[in-house]
């Protein structure tokens, strides 16, 4: 039967791979690319989670979402 232990990891890839830098990174790239992102679980202990497009995310996986808002365009009446 395969050792399924988890790697040792550093403490630098354990803040690297946690969910609170998934969400900054998520936020960043919603922000640059002015579209809504998405971090996903992607059961690789190495890379736990991945920051993707929220179209393209797969809903049993998604973990937290970053929407978007315009606030720079006039309100038009």
């Amino acid at each position: 039967m395969p050792d399924t232990t988890p790697p040792d990891r550093s403490s630098k890839r354990g803040r690297l791979c946690s969910i609170e830098n998934a969400n900054r990174v998520a936020t960043r790239v919603a922000e640059h690319i002015l579209t809504d992102t998405a971090v996903v679980k992607t059961g690789n202990p190495l890379q736990p989670f991945r920051v993707v497009l929220a179209s393209k995310a797969a809903p049993d996986r998604t973990v937290s979402r970053v929407v978007t808002c315009n606030d720079d365009e006039p309100n038009i009446q």
